[in-house]
């Protein structure tokens, strides 16, 4: 009779099929759904088999304004510095909030600023 399991192993969740009977030492049987899920949507927890949600990516606020602040500088220079036009002030606040995020100057920001409109 076929059954699924899943094992800890050196700390990490595997899954398992015995065909002979009996599931290994410390297994925990499952249905084919867990089996198939193992480490994506379910694991391990206490000797039971749980839904498992992985923990949201956090990028770190001083990454995410260094990726917004090339994309605000490619945008500024496209549209204004190319064309000898003078940056709009709304933009070089915007740069310069960026700028000292990005720089770590700016450690009390919990968000990015909002992008001036285009």
């Amino acid at each position: 009779m076929l059954k699924y399991y899943l094992l800890l192993v050196d700390g990490i969740v595997a899954p398992g099929i015995c065909l002979s009977g009996d599931i290994p030492a410390g297994a925990v049987e499952c249905t084919q759904e867990q089996y198939e899920g193992c480490g994506s949507t379910y694991t391990l927890e206490n000797g039971a088999v749980v839904a498992y949600t992985p923990p949201a990516l956090v990028i770190p606020l001083k990454d995410q304004a260094t990726t917004a602040l090339a994309s605000a500088r490619t945008y500024v220079n496209n549209t204004y510095t190319m064309l000898n036009e003078a940056t709009p002030d709304a933009w070089v606040t915007y740069l310069k909030a960026l700028m000292a995020i990005a720089g770590g100057t700016d450690t009390t920001s919990t968000a990015l600023p909002t992008e001036p409109a285009t």
